[in-house]
């Protein structure tokens, strides 16, 4: 699940030196919404914030009522209810027919910013895991609010410290390989004095893409890869094209020898791998490498009997390779193609087939 928390830790390592800052985390939905529960936003004292819990049209009111949180400390349910048109009353507009509950939390500094600091370390080092929230409560124990980040050891934080020795309904994520199609879930848990209601967000660290090729039909791929908010790699071995310069600056680019891919690149941490070199001996050799690691997708330009040449020639008929690369969109240029390639890497992760949502009656 893509929640946007790169661009919510950047926001909260811009504001590590506030007192505090309040957390709006998007709790329970009904109907059509812009987004769905785990979605969150962060909201600073001087009324900036990060994040979409919206198409936008919520969150300047979502700052308005953080500085109640901010003056108070206590955690605040707040619900926009658009299905009976409300949302005109206020002056939305929206139209989405639909209800979306959020709570608002003051995270302190004092306090490491709630989870926020086990957070940035964990996302540092591309740990999974998941987070906890208390949404609604009958016990003093565990009030609303309450949390507890589990990504492994060294990087959990809970508050209260006794969350974490309930028994939880579902057990955090492990580290490896993960299935970016898991969705948040709603349970309830037993205390001794009363009954939590709990949401459980997976955290997952960005895809991480690989584009072995770095020629001038890469560079797209790789722009709507960075502003996809993955990890992007590109590898070539000519010096012309395998050139910082040419890329985002988010994106790693490497000169390497297609047989050096191995040695150079942990591509067991690798979620998708794009062959695009335009020569069948290097995507050959890149090819006989990829298909031994654990990449959930890997994509192969050029038409079926040129993929099915290559896999026989290494041995791999029996590896299943998209081949050609890319949702039929109809694409003939670079950046309709990258945007036809990048599209099935997000529809693949997801489990998703990339239909047309009219026609899937979504």
């Amino acid at each position: 699940m893509h929640l946007g928390l790169s661009a919510l830790l950047e926001f909260y390592q811009a504001h590590r030196e506030d007192d505090a800052l309040i957390l709006g985390t998007v709790i329970a939905t009904e109907g059509s919404t812009y987004r769905k529960p785990g979605a969150m936003m962060l909201i600073a004292s001087d009324g900036s914030y990060r994040g979409l819990i919206s198409g936008g049209c919520l969150e300047a009111d979502l700052a308005l009522r953080a500085e109640q949180v901010f003056a108070s400390g206590e955690t605040l349910d707040v619900c926009y209810d658009m299905s009976e048109g409300d949302d005109f009353a206020w002056g939305l507009g929206l139209g989405c027919d639909g209800s979306i509950h959020l709570m608002l939390q003051r995270l302190d500094g004092n306090n490491g910013f709630g989870f926020l600091e086990t957070l940035h370390k964990a996302w540092q080092t591309r740990r999974g895991g998941m987070l906890t929230l208390v949404t609604a409560s009958t016990t003093a124990t565990y009030p609303s609010g309450c949390f507890y980040l589990d990504c492994g050891p060294g990087f959990r934080a809970c508050e209260p410290e006794s969350l974490q020795e309930l028994e939880f309904p579902t057990s955090p994520l492990s580290s490896g390989p993960q299935d970016r199609s898991r969705r948040f879930r709603q349970e309830t848990a037993d205390t001794t004095d009363g009954k939590l209601n709990l949401l459980l967000v997976p955290i997952l660290p960005p895809p991480v893409i690989l584009i072995c090729g770095a020629g001038h039909d890469a560079v797209p791929v790789a722009r709507l890869a960075v502003e996809m908010g993955w990890d992007c790699t590109v590898v070539d071995h000519r010096p012309g094209y395998a050139r910082t310069e040419r890329f985002p600056d988010a994106c790693t680019v490497h000169q390497l020898q297609p047989d050096e891919l191995n040695t150079l690149i942990r591509l067991d941490d690798v979620d998708a791998a794009v062959l695009m070199t335009h020569h069948l001996g290097h995507d050959r050799n890149y090819l006989s490498q990829v298909v031994k690691a654990d990449i959930s997708y890997v994509g192969l330009l050029g038409p079926r009997a040129r993929r099915d040449r290559l896999l026989d020639e290494i041995d791999a008929r029996n590896i299943h390779v998209h081949g050609p690369a890319g949702l039929d969109i109809g694409a003939e240029m670079p950046e309709s193609i990258a945007l036809a390639i990048v599209a099935e890497i997000h529809a693949f992760l997801n489990q998703r087939d990339g239909s047309m949502l009219t026609r899937s009656g979504v």
